[in-house]
């Protein structure tokens, strides 16, 4: 009997299991074991898509990943997008595609894909153990071949890593997959929040629950690093919204403190129709200057921005100096938003960092330093946008190691 242990019961570790099952012809003779220190299995996937779980994007190439983005090809093409859909097509989940090629199940509810996902495991005969915290991996020869030891007491013939990285650690990553690795000398790089709201300096309050579509830009020392476009969400503490926490892995792993986020609140406008719709407005209105940009922005964000350039907002439109229009002008095409740093691992949707990819083999994802030893999803060092593209890797990766571990048990 060959015995494998599945680390982690997530997206990739529950793909994983299934595909070594689907790939292994004589089912009889293996074992497929998930350990999972939570109650329960899948408790991530559950949040995931606020509660729809948008399962993958059409999209996805490697293109749209950070870390060690080349490595992410091989599963990537093998196990494509149209491949996990017709992967989920198979245990009975049917899928639509959304806006920007995020695909969500037809039931709207993340909860219907972790149930095809647990009853095909139960279907073919894996074997789901919860509450099991594996803290302790190594090998020993017994003499004919070489197994691996889970807490010092589990035999398997193949351990998968797949517990995740560091995000929510409330759904059950706290970092164990980067310990257990370390243990067989795997180089960790480090791993920092990602897909996370941003905390500004000296932010004011007064825009909570403010959305705005804005352009931005992250800038850091002074250098445009990366600019995007799309709805903007102003907090209590700072930014959110998704094209901030697109940009916020950048900040997380940078080691600068002179990190700015410049919006452009007004992207519809030049700032040459900008400045001649402001004159416009000085010529014909006669009314209070906090209502002036009614017309193309919310009124809590005008009331910053006069503050911003000195304007009493009680005052009067049609007496503001023209300097004081360039002044209002340059802010809302560019308001300068200084980062203090990004949100921590609590907030985190994903983790960026992780296992050094060069370790791994990218056509199998088992470890170059151990044989038998494989690693999937988040826990290596590739992280993906927002929009479905970091279940698609949990997705592809997870399958990849299972079906590597299929065929060699097909081969022994």
């Amino acid at each position: 009997m060959v015995k494998v242990a599945v680390i982690g019961g997530g997206a990739s570790g529950l793909a994983c299991a299934i595909q070594i099952m689907n790939t292994t012809k004589n089912k009889e003779d293996v074992k497929v074991t998930i350990l999972e220190r939570l109650p329960r299995i899948g408790k991530k996937i559950l949040v995931t898509g606020n509660g729809r779980c948008n399962l993958t994007n059409v999209n996805a190439s490697p293109k749209d990943y950070r870390g060690e983005p080349d490595f992410a090809e091989c599963a990537l093409n093998k196990f494509s997008p149209q491949s996990n859909i017709e992967f989920f097509n198979s245990l009975g989940l049917y899928t639509r595609v959304e806006d920007e090629g995020r695909v969500y199940p037809l039931s709207n509810q993340a909860s219907s894909v972790l149930d095809a996902l647990r009853f095909e495991c139960e279907r073919l005969g894996v074997e789901i153990v919860c509450d099991y915290r594996a803290v302790h991996l190594k090998t020993v020869y017994t003499g004919v071949t070489t197994k691996i030891i889970v807490n010092n007491r589990d035999r398997f013939d193949y351990v998968v890593v797949a517990c995740g990285g560091m995000a929510a650690k409330v759904h059950g990553t706290d970092g164990d997959a980067y310990d257990l690795l370390k243990m067989f000398g795997h180089k960790i790089i480090s791993p920092a929040p990602a897909l996370v709201s941003l905390n500004c300096d000296d932010f004011t309050k007064a825009l909570k629950g403010v959305r705005s579509i804005c352009k931005m830009n992250l800038v850091i020392d002074g250098e445009k690093f990366l600019e995007n476009y799309g709805e903007v969400q102003f907090t209590d503490y700072g930014l959110s919204g998704i094209p901030i926490m697109q940009l916020s892995r950048f900040v997380s792993v940078s080691p600068s403190n002179d990190i700015y986020i410049e919006l452009d609140t007004t992207p519809d406008f030049s700032e040459d129709a900008l400045r001649k719709y402001l004159y416009s407005r000085r010529e014909i209105d006669k009314g209070l200057c906090e209502n002036m940009l009614g017309g193309i922005m919310n009124k809590q964000l005008c009331i910053v921005f006069m503050k911003e350039c000195g304007i009493a907002p009680n005052g009067r439109v049609n007496e503001l100096s023209d300097k004081e229009i360039e002044k209002l002008a340059s802010i809302i095409k560019c308001w300068k938003i200084r980062i203090k740093n990004s949100r921590s691992f609590d907030y985190a949707q994903v983790t960026a960092g992780g296992a050094e990819c060069s370790q791994f083999n990218s056509e199998t994802l088992e470890s170059k330093i151990v044989s038998n030893v494989f690693c999937c999803g988040e826990a290596l060092n590739i992280d993906g946008d927002c929009g479905g593209y970091n279940l698609q890797w949990a997705w592809s990766s997870g399958r990849l190691a299972g079906q590597t571990i299929g065929e060699r048990i097909n081969n022994a």
